[in-house]
């Protein structure tokens, strides 16, 4: 796994370990919890494969913007 796949599976094991914590989960249990929910979330963005995240950007030009406010 490339180190920035693995800082992003850590960040979201962070925010699962904080939402457990705040629902009085078992302590003992937390963190195998949290990474369990972490995997989940890298699961579900490898699969991800339509959506608004893959529309690509598309800029416009300073030529474009005045010819469309035209029209």
């Amino acid at each position: 796994m490339p180190e920035h796949e693995e800082n992003l599976r850590d960040l979201a094991a962070m925010f699962a370990m904080v939402g457990l914590i705040q629902k009085n989960s078992d302590p003992f249990e937390v963190t195998k919890d949290a990474f369990v929910y972490a995997d989940n979330f890298m699961d579900a963005r490898k699969q991800e494969s339509e959506g608004i995240v893959t529309i690509p950007k598309r800029r416009k030009s300073g030529s474009e913007e005045h010819t469309s406010e035209l029209q």
